[in-house]
């Protein structure tokens, strides 16, 4: 039951971070570089959740190994749905990350960003905004738009300002980059042996003006054998973590934690381990085993037998 890793009320100090970003997507730092600073923060347990790729993965994974850190090798596949039209992404953890379906994803996801990366360079220069493609070149892991904000000479304006006039979906330049549903990604993960997790749902819906659609959204995703949701999600409000919350317990999923972080002074976003909680505090540790736990089928976690040898009352 949910109550296994969950304690209300109780003020402890956060020890995982299970949503991070390094320079092989969007982040700002490399994988050594956030496993450091991490380290310095005292965190206990890391997950690097690439959008799209695992290529900084076995980096972090060493270097966490020679600080103490436990490691989750994850993910964060940008997929796609088609009730509400939108964008959503699925966290996974756990995987094999040689899994061979598991890098045809990966590889896809890459294609598709190269392609979109064409597109929008091109709408831009037909704005006559000039771009250094030596930052497109060089870029380690998938392209991003990150990536493209950056190669743009823009003199003062910020990636931030430039992202949401240009490259943001409420945007009136906005391409869309061609996307995976997101039940392929849920069965990729579950394939791989690991677990898949709604990230940032509420604001994933507020993005597209869909936050009506979150009962429709979530019982969809459950239905398709998501084993959790990120609850404690950077910058949320104490209402949104308590409807996620409230969801997880009734369907008796996962509920995780994490930043998002990408790097320092990154506008709208908390610090590494800095998400909110309210109060609402989880047993990171036991929440942490079952990550641990390698799927032997892709039916959801929380109908598995292992489940019950984890979820134990404390």
């Amino acid at each position: 039951m949910i109550s296994a890793y969950i304690n209300e009320g109780v003020t402890i100090k956060t020890i995982v971070d299970l949503h991070s970003h390094t320079t092989f997507s969007d982040g700002d730092m490399q994988p050594g570089e956030l496993v450091g600073y991490a380290s310095e923060l005292g965190l206990k347990a890391l997950s690097i959740t690439d959008h799209d790729t695992v290529e900084g993965l076995d980096i972090a994974e060493k270097e966490c190994e020679g600080r103490g850190i436990e490691f989750i090798p994850g993910i964060e596949f940008t997929t796609k749905l088609d009730i509400p039209q939108m964008e959503l992404h699925i966290l996974g953890y756990g995987f094999d990350r040689e899994d061979t379906e598991l890098l045809k994803k990966t590889d896809e996801a890459r294609n598709n960003a190269f392609k979109y990366a064409r597109k929008v360079c091109s709408m831009l220069e037909s704005y006559d905004w000039t771009i250094d493609y030596s930052v497109l070149e060089n870029a380690s892991g998938i392209l991003t738009k990150h990536d493209i904000c950056t190669s743009v000479l823009k003199g003062d304006i910020t990636n931030y300002d430039f992202h949401n006039e240009w490259l943001g979906e409420n945007s009136r330049f906005y391409v869309e980059i061609e996307k995976f549903k997101a039940e392929e990604a849920i069965r990729t993960i579950h394939e791989a042996g690991g677990k898949a997790i709604c990230a940032h749902l509420l604001r994933s819906l507020d993005m597209f003006g869909s936050t009506q659609m979150l009962s429709t959204v979530a019982g969809s995703l459950i239905h398709g054998g998501i084993d959790g949701f990120e609850v404690f999600y950077g910058n949320s409000t104490k209402k949104q973590i308590e409807t996620m919350y409230n969801i997880c317990r009734k369907h008796d999923l996962l509920m995780t934690g994490g930043s998002d972080f990408h790097g320092h002074a990154r506008k709208g976003r908390c610090s590494l381990g800095g998400y909110n909680t309210y109060g609402i505090n989880y047993n990171q540790q036991r929440l942490i085993d079952m990550l641990r736990i390698k799927r032997t089928g892709i039916g959801s976690f929380t109908e598995s037998a292992n489940k019950e040898r984890v979820l134990q009352k404390v």
